[in-house]
């Protein structure tokens, strides 16, 4: 049984990594573990709540009140005293503290000033050289942000190694600036996942999961979905997840008179029920859009992992790290973005001894990529 205490500290929207390593910790039975989460400033809230577990059980849960109508910096403040005053009231001096962001890790060396923590960790999802914000200054107080926590955490987690390449192209900072330096990526509790055979799911099914954005590209294969109709008539496009963009996605469904072949499902908040969809699903798309997406290039996109967990071929821009890998093992295409290689893309997954041919690989492929086996190395 393991004594170690640990706070993991994020602003929230979807899944993240932070709430499998939550999950695996419980399952150490760790004495403490402390689940701080900020709602993000895409979510329908900025609440910020917290959940302590003791030896892998929930003993307490709090959630505060929405924040929505107050000026963004006031609404990093209020996370910040927040964040003090939830590992205050756990009377609990952390070993470790996992910060998901720059301003979380700030908020953690904080913490260890007042020796209430003593490791920060900064676990980074994703980085993005520029452009981050509209605003001019916003970007430049996000990198100072981001090189405070880079150069001041004790260790340095990242999702994948384009990240410690981008850092000294944009950024001027090297791999010895760091304290201490992994790459620590998305993964997936494969053998908890459940697959489907060919024969068990609808064959004319394509999904996406994700935030709702232009840079994820759904709208090129809503634009190229009438085409495939023509190949085949009883194809369902399942769009899962919510986000800014949907509205204007719905109405180019309208416009395009696809309706009765799209289905958007919303933000799917129990993970089974995700992964079901998903396992259910016959091609899963990820065509991230080259000169809209700033970040994905540098991250670990977790959506991928989870379709390939799930037995699940996947078509994807040429834009993550791994997906070539991914091509090379034959459980996805990479595609571009023109209609006639999207079209094709899909006509040939579609066809039932190439689509099973790659959903046998995706599962062997998974296992390369088991949470188990990835919080293991870091012996926390």
């Amino acid at each position: 049984m393991n004594s170690n205490n640990i706070v993991i500290v994020a602003h929230k929207y979807l899944t993240q990594p932070d709430d499998e390593m939550v999950v695996y910790l419980n399952n150490k039975q760790y004495s403490n573990v402390l689940h701080i989460m900020h709602s993000f400033s895409d979510a329908p809230d900025r609440c910020s709540y917290y959940r302590l577990y003791k030896k892998g059980k929930l003993v307490e849960e709090y959630k505060g009140k929405d924040y929505k109508n107050l000026p963004e910096p006031i609404l990093y403040l209020k996370e910040l005293l927040l964040t003090i005053r939830y590992i205050y009231i756990t009377n609990i001096s952390y070993d470790t503290y996992i910060g998901m962001d720059g301003l979380c890790v700030i908020f953690g060396r904080i913490l260890k000033f007042f020796r209430k923590v003593k490791k920060v960790v900064f676990w980074s999802i994703d980085f993005v050289p520029k452009n981050r914000f509209q605003g001019g200054w916003k970007n430049k107080i996000y990198h100072w942000i981001n090189i405070s926590g880079y150069k001041g955490a004790d260790e340095m987690w990242d999702l994948s190694p384009r990240m410690l390449e981008a850092r000294e192209k944009f950024l001027g900072i090297k791999k010895e600036d760091y304290k201490s330096h992994k790459v620590v990526p998305y993964g997936m509790w494969v053998d908890k996942v459940k697959t489907y055979a060919y024969d068990e799911i609808d064959p004319y099914t394509i999904v996406f999961m994700g935030h709702l954005l232009p840079k994820q590209g759904v709208q090129l294969i809503l634009e190229y979905l009438p085409d495939i109709i023509k190949l085949y008539p009883k194809i369902k496009f399942k769009i899962i997840g919510g986000g800014s963009y949907r509205d204007e996605l719905e109405t180019l469904v309208d416009t395009l008179k696809i309706r009765k072949h799209c289905i958007f499902l919303g933000k799917i908040e129990d993970i089974k029920e995700l992964e079901n969809e998903v396992a259910k699903s016959t091609i899963a798309v990820a065509p991230y859009i080259k000169k809209l997406d700033t970040w994905t290039y540098y991250a670990d996109p977790g959506k991928i992992k989870t379709y390939i967990a799930c037995g699940v071929p996947v078509l994807l821009t040429d834009i993550p790290w791994n997906a070539k890998d991914i091509e090379e093992n034959k459980c996805g295409i990479i595609i571009d973005e023109t209609r006639e290689n999207i079209t094709n893309s899909i006509d040939f997954l579609l066809k039932k001894s190439n689509n099973i041919q790659y959903r046998n690989n995706a599962k062997q492929y998974a296992k390369n990529f088991n949470y188990e086996n990835i919080f293991n190395s870091l012996n926390l």
